[in-house]
C-alpha cells in the first residue's frame, strides 16, 4: 500500500516531464541571433586555383583487396627502367599506372598504362620501360589511380654501377 504514492507520482513525475517540451515557444516566436553584416570590397582579385579532380593518397595504402604486383628493374648495361605488373585482385579496378623517373642529372620523364581498351581494364602483364641513367641513382614513383582517387605505391631510389666502369670483376679469381 506505501508504494501505491509513490508510483503514482513517479508517473506523474514522467507525464509531466514528457508534455514539458509542449510548452516552448512556436518557430515564429523564436528570433535568431543577428550578427553586424560587414562588407570588405577585395581590393585586388583573388586568383583562381585550377581543381584538381584526383587526390593522392600518400599515407593510406591500396586495400588488400585491391592490391597490384609489379616489380621495377633497373637494366644494368642500358640503365633501362622497366615496370612490370605481374597482376594481383587490383588489376580489374586500376584505371590508370603511371610511371615517373627522374634521373640522376634531373630529368623527368612519365609514362601511363591506362584502361583504355576493348577490355576495360589494364592487362595483367603490361609493362612501361622508360630510359634511366648509365651510372647514378634514379629516382621511381609508381602511382595507380582507383575510384578516382591516386595512390602512390611506390617511392624509391633505384641505382645501379655500371659494369663496365668498375674497378672490381666477378670474374677476378684472385
Amino acid at each position: 500500500m506505501k508504494y501505491i504514492p509513490i508510483a503514482a507520482a513517479c508517473c506523474a513525475v514522467l507525464i509531466f516531464t514528457l508534455f514539458a517540451g509542449c510548452t516552448s515557444p512556436t518557430q515564429a516566436e523564436i528570433q535568431p541571433v543577428s550578427t553586424p553584416a560587414t562588407t570588405v570590397a577585395p581590393a585586388t582579385p583573388a586568383p583562381t586555383a585550377t581543381p584538381v579532380p584526383t587526390t593522392v593518397e600518400t599515407v593510406v595504402p591500396l586495400p588488400a583487396s585491391q592490391t597490384v604486383y609489379f616489380t621495377v628493374t633497373k637494366d644494368r648495361p642500358t640503365g633501362k627502367i622497366t615496370l612490370l605488373c605481374n597482376n594481383g585482385p587490383g588489376m580489374s579496378s586500376a584505371q590508370v599506372i603511371d610511371l615517373t623517373v627522374t634521373r640522376a642529372d634531373g630529368t623527368v620523364e612519365d609514362q601511363q598504362l591506362t584502361n583504355n581498351n576493348n577490355l576495360g581494364q589494364i592487362s595483367g602483364d603490361a609493362s612501361i620501360t622508360l630510359p634511366g641513367s648509365l651510372d647514378g641513382t634514379d629516382h621511381v614513383q609508381v602511382h595507380i589511380t582507383m575510384g578516382g582517387k591516386v595512390y602512390l605505391v611506390y617511392d624509391q631510389d633505384v641505382g645501379t654501377v655500371n659494369p663496365y666502369n668498375s674497378t672490381y670483376s666477378s670474374l677476378d679469381h684472385s
